[in-house]
């Protein structure tokens, strides 16, 4: 007992189980209030997840109906309203009867007003009863002969959402309906599995215990073959062999055991852990580009990315889209897998702001890009327990032009020109970040005109933060140190140049870990393209 550090531990411990002590729970009674308990716990939070994520589904998808309705409301009103503005076009009721009664075939049209210039009605064509704001779409137009020119008329014109809030109904009670028969399924499956997997080897375990009680040295029987991954069985066999070494009166060399078997299941842990943050680099990295994406463009791409662990928060954007290239560097808060996370809302919101939204101007991908990140990390109320975002450089390159467009937050763009060393600063603050209520962020764009011989890089702080240098102080390597590596050696090949600067930044740091993510791109015309 002195050996093992157990000199605390007396008869007369309060502490110490009772004899009897197990009784109630080898009968079953703790189990089924553990059971009880369980379920109390689970089923509200997972009744409250999948209702809200139905509801949401059904609210969004209704504000895109309303917002396609509206749209094409005020789409057939401006048609109508082009095509009947011409010069003294109310002394010609052939001028507008016709376009104003071709309203009428669409479905869903409800009323429509023509009036002239001092707002007299020329024509009301449907039905023009009150009916409530959110059954009703309206939607007016001025009658413009010519651009510049003061209005001819007006045109009011209403269609009805009875349709679109009868589908909305509909889908929110199938929401619901779909959420309960989750919730039953879900309940249903994870009691039997609990009854059998869990509640049944405890009350076994549980009565070799009672038996153990009374120096009755009882194994547990497992429930068919050892399972190593099931925690129940691992403790069930360590039970066992503690009843061994107890049986043999070999306390000591139980404890030892115990030990190497704690050692082996934290190394089989870390196994797991390690081969699951593997798998979720391999994940990462499908996600980033390919590196050649911008060979369409003219542009000479090198890339250096390496996460201070097997993930990291850096991420990189390279894509040719409408002509254009686009590169963006990000550095998300934190690194590995807290990072990774942060990476995998950038690229999917990222996608949808370039694909789904069709958006080119680089400071405006910043601006939705910071309301996207805080939407999804909740961090656009009060309340919000996070406190994260990403420092952000993005370049559109236009090879006709020969031009890039540039829009930054936290993240700079560097140029090397012969022997001008160029830094572009963006927004000093990044993105994502909570903000106050009424606060903007504010991104400006800076358009460059690419010169033959100028290198491009975007880069994070982890190229810059390096810990090293000759002497007994250690000292930061800075913007300027990594500029020097890269200016000494801007006539190589860009894949060489950022083989050389991985080189000497390893030189630099002398055997000192490093302290971030790195990542740098650098970019430059193949072949200088002849502007329009």
């Amino acid at each position: 007992m002195s050996a093992a550090e157990f000199l605390d531990v007396t008869s007369n411990d309060p502490g110490t189980m009772r004899p009897g002590a197990l009784r109630g729970s080898a009968q079953g009674r703790d189990l089924d209030s553990l059971a009880h308990t369980l379920f109390l716990r689970i089923y509200p939070v997972i009744a409250v997840v999948v209702l809200v994520t139905q509801i949401g589904i059904a609210w969004v998808n209704y504000r895109d109906q309303l917002h396609l309705y509206t749209e094409r409301a005020d789409l057939m009103a401006a048609i109508t309203a082009s095509s009947i503005a011409r010069p003294e076009w109310s002394a010609s009721p052939q001028v507008y009867h016709r376009q104003m009664e071709a309203l009428t075939l669409d479905p869903a049209f409800r009323s429509a007003t023509l009036r002239d210039a001092n707002g007299t009605v020329l024509m009301t064509l449907g039905e023009t009863r009150r009916a409530r704001s959110f059954e009703l779409i309206s939607a007016q137009a001025d009658l413009v002969a010519a651009p510049g020119t003061a209005p001819l008329g007006r045109l009011t014109l209403s269609i009805s959402a009875e349709d679109l809030r009868s589908n909305a109904e509909k889908q929110g009670i199938l929401a619901v309906v779909t959420s309960l028969i989750l919730m039953l399924a879900f309940v249903l499956t994870l009691h039997a599995n609990v009854r059998r997997h869990v509640l049944a080897p405890l009350k076994r375990l549980l009565l070799a215990m009672r038996e153990v009680e009374h120096k009755r040295w009882v194994a547990v029987e497992l429930d068919g073959a050892f399972r190593a991954s099931n925690e129940i069985d691992v403790i069930s066999q360590a039970f066992n062999r503690m009843v061994d070494g107890l049986r043999s009166g070999d306390e000591a060399k139980q404890l030892l055991q115990q030990l190497e078997q704690a050692h082996r299941k934290l190394a089989d842990a870390n196994h797991l852990v390690m081969e699951s943050i593997g798998y979720a680099r391999r994940i990462q990295s499908s996600v980033l580009p390919d590196r050649k994406a911008l060979d369409g463009t003219g542009l000479e791409v090198a890339v250096l990315w390496e996460p201070l662990h097997l993930v990291g928060g850096d991420y990189f954007w390279l894509e040719e889209i409408d002509g254009l290239g686009i590169l963006l560097v990000a550095d998300c808060t934190g690194h590995g897998v807290p990072g990774a996370f942060l990476t995998l809302i950038v690229a999917t919101a990222l996608d949808r702001l370039i694909h789904e939204r069709g958006l080119r101007d680089p400071a405006a991908i910043l601006v939705a890009l910071d309301g996207m990140v805080r939407t999804q990390l909740r961090q656009d109320g009060r309340g919000s327990e996070s406190d994260d975002g990403l420092d952000c450089g993005l370049c559109i390159w236009d090879p006709e032009a020969a031009e890039i467009r540039f829009a930054g937050a936290g993240t700079a763009l560097t140029t090397i020109d012969g022997a001008a060393v160029t830094r572009i600063r963006g927004a000093k603050r990044g993105i994502g970040y909570p903000r106050r209520t009424g606060e903007h962020i504010a991104i400006e764009e800076s358009r460059l005109r690419v010169t033959p011989g100028m290198t491009l890089y975007l880069m994070t702080d982890g190229i810059t933060d390096q810990m090293g240098g000759a002497g007994p102080t250690r000292r930061l390597l800075g913007h300027r140190g990594v500029m020097d590596i890269l200016a000494s050696h801007q006539q190589a090949p860009l894949s060489e140049q950022v083989a050389i600067l991985d080189t000497s930044l390893a030189a630099y740091r002398a055997g000192e870990g490093r302290r971030d993510d790195m990542t740098l791109v650098a970019f430059r015309p193949k072949a200088m393209p002849r502007a329009m």
